[in-house]
């Protein structure tokens, strides 16, 4: 199944607060670090005291206080298969 590609928008005040839109899913998250799905790719937000204060799994929004540290994009890679794996 292929994943719908959102809008996002990321809002960070005073780096203690981050309000981000277009979230799939939570992958994974502690007080260190909370891991985003947000369809084409992830968000990592890396910090100290992090907490989930809220998430609309509906609207795709979540909020997030603690002190951020970072915020980081990457690109969801594909799983290459048979030939195009040992050519690759």
């Amino acid at each position: 199944m292929e994943k719908l590609l959102k809008h996002t928008d990321l809002r960070v005040k005073e780096r203690n607060q981050i309000i981000l839109n277009g979230v799939c899913n939570v992958i994974g998250f502690d007080e260190s670090y909370v891991t985003l799905d947000i369809g084409d790719g992830r968000v990592c937000i890396e910090g100290q005291g992090l907490k989930i204060e809220s998430l609309s799994r509906e609207g795709g929004e979540i909020e997030i206080t603690g002190k951020v540290n970072g915020v980081f994009y990457t690109k969801e890679k594909k799983a290459k298969g048979g030939l195009a794996r040992l050519l690759g």
